[in-house]
């Protein structure tokens, strides 16, 4: 099949362009499908993933002598 009779330079690299994108959506669906954010959560999952509470930050007055020049 000559493809190249059948469209310009410039309808080919559109197709191609159009083409790219194409791999490049079904490549981030198979990623996306497979990967840890398409999964499903167990509980447990869930709570390993909480956050930390912050811990108040210690007072830097005292280490004012410490500083850069």
């Amino acid at each position: 099949m000559d493809v190249s009779g059948m469209f310009s330079d410039d309808q080919m690299a559109v197709i191609c362009c159009f083409g790219a994108l194409a791999v490049c959506g079904l490549v981030a669906a198979l990623s996306f499908h497979f990967g840890p954010a398409g999964r499903q959560q167990t509980p447990m999952d869930v709570a390993q993933n909480r956050t930390l509470p912050l811990q108040k930050r210690p007072d830097l007055g005292q280490h004012q002598d410490r500083r850069a020049a």
